[in-house]
């Protein structure tokens, strides 16, 4: 543990960015030291992006390393000088005034219910994180208040002591946006589903009429679901403008019809969404000013093929889903009648292989145009790798 302690006092006397690695699964942080003592740190947090996301309290008995030199360091400092040329919005936290004499937990949750913040606590006993509130301060315990962002009727207030939890995220992007909006939540949504082609038509119609939000599940990828706007509807398929977790514009997927497994409207989570965007718009913070968040898609052209000539004339990073299940993030290099040669982007996302053969039956999504793709693509061209 002294060499622990050690190594933040030198991150953090140096100013230096690190990755802090768990001793339990697979989680780590990014960030730098802000204030730490011999029992707690708190780390002023970045995103994989680089792109500032707030703060992590975490207690020094579950740190197993502290990482101040590597690739993936250097890669996000890249992408942090570009987000701070090209001025992008980044949740900066507000400066902390802890006592690093006393303990940092309870003056975190404090905090937090005199500001009625959202954070993200790990509760030890039930070994998961949850989101929500505090409530009421005790001697050595809290009331808070969890939300469960998918189902509000499911929301939950409990007691916990101050020494039940390892980790506190606070002032992070989405929990910033959440905390403004929790009050305006309702808890009787009524949720529709369609699974069938048909149904799913429906749904997505709507939602390219009306512009109301749509929850997609796709069936080639489990990595994650797509909550956006349908601006693109064809038999072959649709095209989505996706808010991202915190309510920002998070660029455009293009998904075929035989690739969408369900779509839902009308749920909790979607609703907590649109409140987020319509307080994003309020603030001025509804896009990146480096992105355009207000393109036109013809129904009638041929959509696949004309985002990706794009990105193969501006070497664009797109990434692609497979009926696999394989995703790359690359361009392409030469696009045939059935297949395309594509330059695809190795697991450190630090040199291209190139001349990959893709079946164009093969694509089943495609996303453009977000910040994630765009900053690699810029940390790419500054090193002159693109």
């Amino acid at each position: 543990m002294n060499s622990i302690i050690a190594d933040l006092n030198a991150a953090m006397s140096k100013k230096q960015l690190v990755n802090i690695y768990l001793n339990t699964g697979d989680i780590f942080y990014t960030g730098y030291i802000e204030t730490y003592n011999d029992d707690e740190v708190i780390i002023a947090t970045y995103e994989s992006s680089g792109l500032a996301d707030g703060y992590v309290a975490m207690k020094t008995a579950i740190i197993e390393s502290v990482e101040r030199q590597s690739e993936d360091l250097d890669s996000i400092k890249e992408k942090m000088l570009i987000a701070k040329d090209e001025g992008l919005m980044e949740s900066k936290p507000s400066e902390l005034h802890f006592d690093t004499n006393n303990n940092l937990f309870p003056q975190i949750l404090i905090q937090a219910y005199l500001n009625q913040e959202v954070i993200l606590i790990h509760d030890n006993e039930a070994e998961r994180f949850y989101t929500g509130m505090v409530k009421k301060i005790n001697n050595d315990s809290f009331k808070f208040l969890r939300v469960n962002k998918f189902d509000f009727m499911q929301n939950e207030l409990v007691t916990m002591g101050f020494n039940q939890s390892m980790i506190i995220e606070f002032q992070g992007r989405e929990l910033s946006v959440m905390s403004k909006v929790m009050d305006k939540v309702k808890e009787n949504n009524i949720a529709k589903t369609a699974e069938s082609i048909n149904n799913i038509i429906d749904l997505l119609n709507d939602s390219f009429h009306h512009h109301n939000l749509v929850e997609v599940r796709c069936r080639y990828n489990d990595h994650f679901f797509y909550v956006g706007e349908v601006i693109m509807l064809n038999d072959s398929g649709a095209i989505l403008k996706v808010v991202d977790m915190s309510g920002q514009f998070g660029g455009y997927v293009f998904i075929r019809m035989n690739g969408i497994q369900r779509v839902t409207v009308g749920n909790d989570y979607l609703e907590l969404v649109q409140l987020m965007k319509d307080q994003n718009i309020a603030d001025n913070n509804a896009s990146q000013p480096v992105l355009n968040d207000s393109r036109e898609f013809d129904s009638t052209e041929d959509n696949l093929n004309a985002i990706l000539t794009q990105s193969m004339n501006k070497h664009q990073l797109i990434r692609l889903q497979l009926k696999s299940g394989s995703n790359f993030l690359g361009y392409p290099e030469k696009i045939g009648p059935e297949s395309m040669k594509f330059s695809l982007l190795d697991e450190t996302v630090n040199f291209f292989i190139y001349g990959q053969k893709i079946p164009l039956n093969d694509i089943v999504e495609v996303g453009f145009e977000y910040i994630y793709a765009y900053l690699d693509e810029q940390r790419l061209r500054r090193k002159g790798d693109m």
